[in-house]
């Protein structure tokens, strides 16, 4: 439950943790009760409340002082470095609440590593990871992906495209398929020219949802075919779709997710 919340709240400026009963986790009085106390009150109003003003992460600090080896609070404490793009901060902070909390955070840490520094090789190491220790490694924070497709995307990104395929197959069939991920299967496949899987898989996308890119690559496929009818009806679908703005988009729609398609594309194809 704790790495649930966690997961949900990430990115909504609000403490994550305010909900969490440190009642249960620790005696009354304990530096670790304490601690808690002094992270989770209720400062809304102040400064203190703010997430990542200085007397916000001096709270944290002070926290720490108490329980060092309560994971929540280096991560309540990395979350903002993270927004503000200082990596070389957030990474040491995320790394003590892995080393505390290995189950509860590395999961958190490979799916960040690869949609917010494109690294691949550490994404791959930590959901790797997770998976020996879990039975089920769960999603990403948004909800958007599950952390099958982090990792099938990051073997994509060091050139694996092969095995990340074989990922991605195995996980649409599985009860934890998400929104994107025939998409993203269909565009692994068209991109190693495996043409007829990648329309199928296309076509599921839309029976599941349909948005602009999926058009897009539809209207790619049926150009290879020198198919003039259909391409002409996905390239139109595609850019109505995308003026109406139902396009591959998160949660928070200042992140680019892979395979995403932009309006300049769709002209190109439509003037070409």
């Amino acid at each position: 439950m704790k790495r649930l919340l966690n997961l949900v709240l990430i990115f909504t400026g609000v403490n994550c943790f305010g909900q969490i009963n440190y009642k249960a986790f620790f005696e009354e009085g304990s530096p670790c009760y304490r601690a808690c106390e002094t992270a989770y009150r209720d400062t809304r109003g102040s400064r203190s409340g703010v997430q990542g003003a200085r007397e916000s992460q001096m709270k944290y600090d002070s926290a720490i002082a108490l329980c060092p080896t309560f994971a929540d609070f280096y991560y309540a404490k990395a979350i903002p470095y993270l927004k503000r793009g200082e990596f070389w901060k957030w990474r040491p902070l995320i790394d003590k609440a892995v080393e505390y909390d290995t189950i509860g955070y590395i999961g958190y840490r490979g799916e960040t590593r690869f949609m917010f520094m494109r690294d691949y090789r550490g994404a791959i190491a930590d959901i790797e990871l997770l998976k020996t220790k879990v039975d089920e490694i769960g999603s990403i924070y948004s909800g958007d992906y599950h952390l099958n497709c982090i990792l099938a995307f990051s073997y994509q990104g060091v050139g694996d495209t092969l095995k990340a395929i074989e990922i991605l197959r195995r996980h649409v069939l599985s009860d934890n398929r998400g929104f994107y991920d025939y998409y993203h299967l269909g565009v692994m496949l068209f991109r190693t020219q495996q043409v007829d899987d990648a329309e199928d898989a296309l076509l599921r996308q839309i029976e599941v949802y349909p948005f602009a890119d999926v058009f897009y690559y539809l209207a790619l496929i049926h150009k290879l075919r020198s198919n003039k009818q259909e391409f002409e009806k996905n390239i139109e679908k595609a850019f109505e779709y995308y003026q109406n703005e139902i396009t591959l988009r998160g949660l928070y729609s200042y992140m680019d997710y892979p395979d995403k398609i932009y309006l300049k594309q769709i002209e190109n194809l439509i003037y070409k």
